[in-house]
């Protein structure tokens, strides 16, 4: 028999848990470890930030449908591992922590056969100074996040309902940012919400990126084919700015974020400003902050 211990529940490890559930036979064990309660399909928190679904829509929770199909289901974040296990455990395990089913802050040592680590990455807002909920800027990385955005931009539209002009700024908010898509969306859906309400007079939309060129999407851009046409994602994307009147700022690492007015460089090193009433920008990433260590209880991180 082989026990599988899987870190995190977002689309990798729950993706991972179900269909190793469905193949391995009843004698073989998966073990889900996740600090969350429920399972959210992170490309709609696009839309609950713009208001077109709710965060009821786009989650559910974990625990009954692990339940249903017999995974052993532990809302906990992974602390350390320990590979090679250590004078205690002959085998591999994960040192966890929980954070829900009634036993908050207490630790537990569960060993493995197999390790998949898919814990993701780690929202560092606290990369950029002043950056994130709670702070001065939303985000919509989280269905809690995107909830807050929704709120925060219906108060722009009323706003702009009273006929005052309103700045958005939506990009990245780190030099070293790399989730471009995903803010590009949004911008997307933020003017098309404007254009639906005939508020665009009252719109000043602005695209912060530390991108070289528009639409490389931290991948140095692409080519579409559409139409018969060969298209790159930097003219693709420049046409769909200039159309829907969205101005662009590129090659910019915002280096901090004050109430109402965000600071950045670009690349020949001058500092600038840029103001807003309302800021939705994406963070760096980083690692989860798991420690690891060998048989000797060795730092091996």
């Amino acid at each position: 028999m082989a026990k599988i211990v899987i870190l995190g529940a977002g689309i990798s490890g729950h993706t991972a848990a179900q269909y190793l559930r469905k193949w391995l036979n009843k004698k073989h064990e998966v073990v889900v470890v996740t600090p969350n309660a429920y399972y959210q399909w992170i490309p709609s928190n696009i839309w609950v930030g713009v208001g077109r679904m709710t965060s009821e829509q786009i989650k559910f929770k974990l625990g009954p449908k692990y339940k249903k199909w017999g995974i052993d289901y532990k809302q906990a974040k992974a602390v350390s591992i320990h590979p090679e296990g250590n004078k205690e455990f002959e085998k591999g395990f994960v040192t966890i922590e929980y954070t829900g089913q009634d036993k908050v802050g207490e630790s537990e040592k569960v060993d493995y056969d197999f390790l998949i680590n898919a814990t993701g990455p780690k929202l560092n807002f606290a990369g950029t100074d002043g950056l994130g909920p709670g702070k001065n800027t939303v985000s919509v990385c989280t269905y809690t996040h995107a909830d807050e955005a929704w709120e925060k931009l219906q108060e722009s539209f009323k706003e702009m309902e009273k006929g005052k002009v309103q700045r958005f700024l939506i990009g990245v908010g780190h030099p070293m940012a790399t989730c471009q898509g995903a803010a590009f969306e949004y911008i997307l859906n933020v003017a098309y919400e404007i254009k639906k309400r005939k508020l665009e007079e009252f719109a000043d939309i602005t695209w912060i990126s530390n991108e070289w060129e528009l639409g490389d999407f931290g991948m140095a851009g692409a080519y579409i084919r559409r139409g018969g046409y060969i298209t790159s994602t930097k003219v693709f994307t420049e046409s769909f700015f200039v159309e829907r009147g969205i101005k662009w700022i590129k090659r910019a690492g915002v280096k901090k974020v004050e109430p109402g007015k965000v600071i950045y460089e670009n690349l020949d090193g001058e500092i600038n400003e840029k103001e807003f009433d309302f800021a939705m920008l994406i963070p760096g990433f980083s690692g989860p902050g798991m420690k690891a260590f060998d048989k000797n209880d060795e730092d091996i991180t």
